[in-house]
């Protein structure tokens, strides 16, 4: 070994202990919560000023103890709880009395005065449904416009959280299930014969397999739009009707049932704007955008996603089915359209949020506490997150882009840089805004 190569070794060394120094030591305790709740809190060995502030991360999955969140915000000096939950999947109302136990568990411990919820991706959805049950009670999720209403049993009294973080967000589980309702499935029981009029994966409709994307013409994406709102209303009045025949007694069983949907895969298939990237391909309003070089930069935002259709589960029956039941359907992956559902550059109309309970705009509008929406630039959420926060009724929101980012923080080129240490620090910041979330009797509010 050479005298520059130790020397450089040296450094390398002297630098990761300096960064080591600059970094506090973190622990991490079980916690169970009880009644199928349980998680891992994530602190500092030596509690700060942030610790004041304790964060809940879960998803609708059931788990959630790996989400970096948790070792990310607990070397910047906040607490972090990762959630799991054992929710039976009918619905959000499964999944908030565990997060309500968290609420009360994080604001037991010595020093915690405020409590922020904070997801990622479709756990978004989750902590906007909780919130809002939160601060409004039951009848938030109960009314006559919900395709499945919830029964509210067990959402009364849940305790209200102090401010809510939501990361790269989905507009809802059953937004993403309309947008990935394929309309080339002419039957909605069998994943073929398959409508090569509206197969988004034709070449002669736009698709390019090389690129793994698609041009489609204007007419055929008004087509496509078209069918898939069609066939998604057909779907759910199925559902419904089978519902009806369950509830008086006749279904195949006195509970529920299963229920299969062809041609609507989770992750596959047919989501036109992962193919066609002038979908969804920037942000309607000037937005702070937190760029590689360091500044922030306040304008309409491109999204720098390459194409990212999927094609490879077409057809298979873990590919491009749902396998769910009757229930499990209607009150996670059924929303309603209206005249003009489709997508453009920059907006996507014609939906009916409000009828389904895992509408995040819907839930947005019955949030009055702090939100932050984080959306990253390198996918396809910077449109639906600005429909979140167009929603939100809190006074102190903000909506900001990170450059570069994929939609797990890491970046989708180099030259994007640390992409995770943006998405963090700016929740680090935004948290410890002393007129936010000032500690219990310091300086009030503004």
């Amino acid at each position: 070994m050479s005298i520059s190569t130790i020397g450089a070794a040296a450094v390398a060394m002297l630098w990761a202990i300096a960064l080591a120094a600059q970094t506090p030591a973190t622990k991490t305790t079980w916690v169970n919560l009880g009644r199928g709740a349980n998680g891992v809190l994530h602190e500092p060995m030596t509690p700060g000023v942030k610790s004041h502030i304790a964060l809940i991360y879960t998803h609708e999955g059931p788990d959630n103890l790996n989400h970096r969140s948790g070792p990310e915000m607990s070397k910047r000096g906040y607490r972090m709880f990762l959630l799991n939950h054992l929710a039976n999947p009918i619905g959000f109302e499964q999944i908030a009395p565990a997060i309500g136990q968290a609420v009360k568990y994080l604001r037991g411990l010595p020093g915690v005065d405020k409590v922020v919820l904070l997801s990622h991706s479709a756990g978004g959805p989750v902590m906007a449904f909780y919130q809002n049950v939160a601060e409004n009670g039951p009848g938030a999720c109960s009314g006559p416009e919900k395709i499945y209403p919830c029964r509210g049993d067990a959402l009364k009294g849940l305790p209200k959280a102090d401010g809510v973080v939501l990361l790269d967000s989905h507009l809802g589980r059953a937004s993403a299930e309309l947008m990935y309702m394929d309309p080339a499935n002419s039957d909605v029981l069998r994943p073929t014969p398959r409508n090569p009029l509206l197969d988004m994966f034709d070449p002669l409709n736009g698709y390019d397999a090389a690129k793994g994307g698609g041009t489609y013409s204007a007419d055929f994406t008004q087509k496509f739009f078209a069918a898939q709102a069609a066939r998604n209303a057909q779907v759910i009045e199925r559902a419904l009707a089978r519902l009806s025949i369950i509830d008086k007694g006749q279904g195949d069983y006195p509970d529920d049932e299963p229920f299969v949907v062809a041609g609507v895969g989770d992750g596959c298939c047919a989501r036109l704007l992962q193919s066609d990237v002038r979908l969804v391909a920037h942000t309607r309003a000037p937005h702070p955008l937190l760029k590689a070089d360091g500044t922030t930069q306040t304008q309409i935002v491109p999204s720098v996603r390459p194409p990212m259709a999927r094609i490879a589960g077409v057809g298979l029956f873990n590919g491009s089915s749902q396998h769910t039941s009757v229930r499990q359907f209607l009150a996670m992956s059924a929303l309603r359209t209206k005249p003009g559902y489709g997508m453009a550059a920059d907006t996507m109309t014609g939906i009916d949020w409000a009828s389904s309970n895992t509408s995040s705009p819907s839930n947005v509008e019955g949030i009055t506490v702090p939100l932050a929406i984080v959306a990253m630039s390198c996918h396809y959420f910077l449109v639906p997150d600005e429909i979140i926060f167009d929603h939100a009724a809190s006074k102190d929101k903000q909506y900001v882009l990170v450059e570069g980012a994929s939609h797990n923080f890491t970046p989708c080129r180099p030259e994007y840089g640390d992409t995770s240490k943006r998405v963090f620090d700016y929740v680090d910041t935004w948290l410890s805004d002393p007129g936010r979330f000032p500690v219990q009797g310091g300086p009030a509010a503004r």
